[in-house]
């Protein structure tokens, strides 16, 4: 009998927990809600409120906690003090489900940080595209193609999904091919069931073709012909990343390098003659960055360049500075400038399985730089492929990192914002370009004849620790002409109505709303 008594209680007991914790989840979206119907018309709130809905309904507190301290401090800056305290206490009872010591962060660290003289800020503004003398096969005019590997634990190799999972359709998709292997569902050698599926999407297909067999076993043979005709035959775009990573000595075609350009240039050959719809992808790792030249076949043989561009170690240090991911493209961008660039293999890791270590946030500042920032002042760079692996994938792989962006809400949420900008393409086609047809460059080289009338303007911030900014404001001797509290800090401004005798002010704030540094930008005269 105490038996059954004991059972009921805690079954009653269980049941009570359950509609406390469903009556406090309830109220916080009604909280939620609330403050999401009386926002302003702005599209940064309206993101901010979908992304805690979301957040709640996941049980994902910390992202919870994060987006709705955002909008605490957006209310609090506009001075609407009842809004924002209620979105501050509602953002404490996330944080306290699951802490996130960024959002618990000192109002002593706050100062500390603005006080740091390492945080740079640089003005960029857009104009009129001027395209490549001549472009490359495929080359759109401006904007960059979005790409993905999906494999990844929502999409997992189902291509279809990337569009529902992500919110916006993928130009391109990654697979790899091993050298003289025989597709069994298609009996080809040339991957037509995948190119099929692309197809039906309206994509292309990048092909990671790799001869495993080493350099000796490239040649002009039945097998190399047939893929080539298969190829062809596809009837899509197809980027061809032959050999990739040449330059890495973790490849078994590596350390030849005139054994590989002659292969290359064969393979060049070959697919000149059997397939026109085949773009010929040269793609080095980024590193080691000393011998990547040696192993160049040629401008007459590369239709685009490529480069695997991972960011995987997480915050070295306390000095570590974020600014060296993008800073170390820089030579990569000009080394060869008669080409188009697209990062052939990207990846942010968020865990590392050995150390068995998260930086979740430091990943997201990373993929920030990414998709905000390197397309944007690197205008050379037209297309980016997620390498989206999952945590399993990774570990029956003996990997070290996790690149999965399901796997990490932050990064995730971020990502699936950037690529909504106009400035990513969905489609890959000759004379491809955006909307507004715009590229950027940096506001003190631009001519005051460029930048008539309206413009985007978005700001570089370069900061220790891989920090970003709450908040970047844009004003002129002492008003306020637009604020921006997302990546890449841009907005919209009307150069008519500026004085040019008077600077451009640029100020990145703290969550707090506090200076963390400003910058005075002298318009074109």
């Amino acid at each position: 009998m105490r038996k059954i008594v004991l059972v009921a209680a805690c079954l009653l007991l269980g049941i009570v927990a359950y509609w406390g914790q469903q009556r406090w989840q309830n109220a916080s979206l009604a909280i939620t809600t609330l403050a999401a119907e009386s926002d302003p018309p702005n599209s940064t709130l309206t993101w901010w409120s979908t992304q805690i809905d979301s957040a709640v309904e996941k049980q994902e507190w910390r992202l919870a906690a994060d987006y709705t301290s955002r909008k605490a401090a957006f209310y609090r800056d506009k001075n609407e003090l009842s809004q924002a305290d209620t979105l501050e206490q509602l953002s404490r009872q996330y944080a306290d489900k699951e802490p996130d010591k960024l959002l618990m962060q000192s109002a002593s660290e706050s100062a500390a940080i603005s006080t740091d003289s390492h945080v740079t800020l640089e003005a960029y503004v857009s104009v009129p595209a001027a395209p490549h003398a001549q472009l490359a096969k495929f080359e759109p005019v401006t904007g960059v193609y979005l790409g993905m590997l999906g494999a990844d634990k929502r999409v997992a190799f189902n291509w279809k999904q990337i569009e529902p999972v992500y919110g916006r359709t993928h130009a391109m998709y990654l697979t790899y091919v091993g050298w003289r292997k025989v597709q069994t569902q298609t009996n080809s050698y040339f991957p037509i069931q995948q190119a099929d599926n692309v197809k039906a999407m309206g994509g292309s297909l990048q092909i990671g073709w790799e001869p495993r067999y080493g350099l000796d076993d490239v040649l002009d043979d039945e097998y190399v012909r047939t893929f080539a005709k298969e190829a062809k035959a596809s009837g899509i775009p197809v980027f061809l990343r032959y050999a990739s990573e040449m330059n890495g000595a973790w490849v078994p075609w590596y350390g030849d390098p005139v054994k590989y350009i002659e292969k290359f240039q064969l393979i060049h050959k070959i697919m000149k003659e059997e397939a026109p719809n085949v773009v010929m992808v040269w793609s080095p790792n980024f590193m080691p960055m000393d011998n990547i030249d040696a192993y160049y076949p040629g401008d007459d043989y590369v239709d685009w360049i490529g480069y695997s561009l991972y960011a995987i170690d997480g915050p070295q240090s306390a000095s570590d500075d974020k600014s060296g991911f993008l800073q170390s493209f820089r030579p990569l961008s000009e080394a060869y400038p008669n080409k188009p660039i697209m990062i052939s293999e990207s990846g942010v890791s968020h865990y590392n399985l050995i150390k068995n270590e998260s930086y979740e946030r430091w990943a997201e500042d990373q993929l920030g730089d990414l998709y905000a920032y390197l397309p944007r002042l690197y205008p050379r760079v037209k297309a980016i492929t997620y390498f989206n692996f999952s945590k399993e994938r990774a570990v029956r792989s003996n990997m070290e990192a996790v690149y999965d962006l399901g796997e990490n809400a932050f990064a995730d949420r971020l990502y699936q914002r950037l690529i909504q900008s106009d400035f990513y393409l969905s489609q890959v086609k000759e004379q491809a370009q955006t909307k507004e047809n715009i590229m950027y460059k940096p506001l003190t080289q631009a001519s005051r004849s460029s930048v008539q009338g309206k413009h985007k303007v978005f700001t570089y911030v370069s900061m220790p620790h891989s920090d970003q900014p709450f908040a970047v404001g844009y004003s002129q001797a002492g008003k306020q002409l637009s604020i921006s509290h997302e990546l890449p800090w841009e907005v919209d401004l009307d150069f008519a109505k500026l004085d040019p005798a008077q600077p451009l002010t640029i100020t990145a704030y703290s969550r707090s709303m506090e200076k963390l540094a400003e910058q005075q930008v002298p318009l074109p005269k």
